[in-house]
């Protein structure tokens, strides 16, 4: 009998975890920036990657470049159009970010 309460103590106390958990984004889409040529996306201040990021990559430079800001990676329009940009973070997870430079 004590064994049955504790199994269904356990198994509320599972369920109010599963039903209080935040829902998480899908991403298996790349997240969408739009940027102007000069203008930088602060990528840790966004929220959506665990900082500090590292080993950022860009599809076209021309487009867009990875760089350094005071509170972590970054991503600058540098022309017109659209290329992906990645960056790994500190769990060892890669983001994809759409980057539109108008």
């Amino acid at each position: 009998m004590r064994k049955r309460g504790l199994l269904a103590g356990i198994a509320l106390i599972f369920g109010a975890l599963v039903v209080t958990a935040p829902a998480t984004k899908a991403q298996d889409e790349p997240f969408p920036i739009e940027l102007r040529a000069g203008d930088t996306f602060d990528v840790c201040a966004s929220g959506e990657i665990i900082c500090p990021a590292r080993t950022p990559i860009c599809d076209d430079l021309a487009v867009a470049i990875p760089v350094d800001l005071p509170g972590g990676l970054g991503f600058r329009g540098v022309g017109p159009g659209t290329t992906l940009c990645s960056a790994a973070s500190s769990g060892g997870l890669r983001r994809v970010f759409r980057v539109t430079v108008r």
